[in-house]
């Protein structure tokens, strides 16, 4: 089960840019964990995004991070 120590980080309808964003913050050792409401499970909770979560304390180098890879 999830605790409040995962901070969602990332939301997109495209898996290969969370794939892109999640390889980025592994390779500096951010720990990530995705969840897929584009699953037909999910469909009804949202709009089925993907959304990816790092752990709490890793949020302000996860996003300065997002932001200069995604440039």
């Amino acid at each position: 089960p999830m605790s409040q120590n995962w901070v969602k980080i990332y939301g997109t309808q495209a898996i290969h840019l969370v794939e892109i964003v999640r390889d980025l913050l592994e390779s500096e050792s951010i720990k990530t964990f995705v969840i897929n409401k584009t699953d037909s499970m999910h469909t009804h909770l949202s709009n089925g995004e993907i959304e990816l979560y790092v752990q709490t304390q890793q949020v302000m180098k996860a996003k300065h991070l997002i932001e200069k890879g995604l440039q």
